[in-house]
């Protein structure tokens, strides 16, 4: 099956320890800019459904606005409860000067 690559922004859009929230394909998305390099997420915590875009990096760890659950950034598990269900993530591509994601499937 062929990849679907969605360009999403520009690479100097989002600095190193930013976040972007965008919909593709009528799913809310989360792409991450650390230092380690860049990563996609569902945009919405497993535990209550906050958006996770309102959230803030420490790192590779980003930490819900609503009830403080966390996540790791490059694979979605969980680091910190209330949440126990990690977040689907997304491939993610720079093309030239611009950000890509490819979609995984739902759930």
């Amino acid at each position: 099956m062929a990849v679907g690559w969605h360009d999403v922004t520009a690479v100097g859009d989002i600095p190193v320890g930013g976040l972007l929230g965008v919909v593709i394909e009528g799913r809310a998305i989360l792409v991450c800019h650390v230092r380690e390099g860049w990563h996609a997420l569902d945009d919405a915590c497993t535990h209550a459904a906050a958006p996770l875009h309102e959230g803030w990096l420490r790192g590779c760890r980003l930490v819900c606005p609503l009830h403080g659950a966390a996540f790791d950034v490059r694979d979605g598990r969980v680091l910190g409860p209330p949440a126990s269900k990690s977040v689907t993530t997304h491939r993610v591509r720079i093309a030239g000067d611009r950000v890509e994601v490819a979609l995984a499937e739902p759930g």
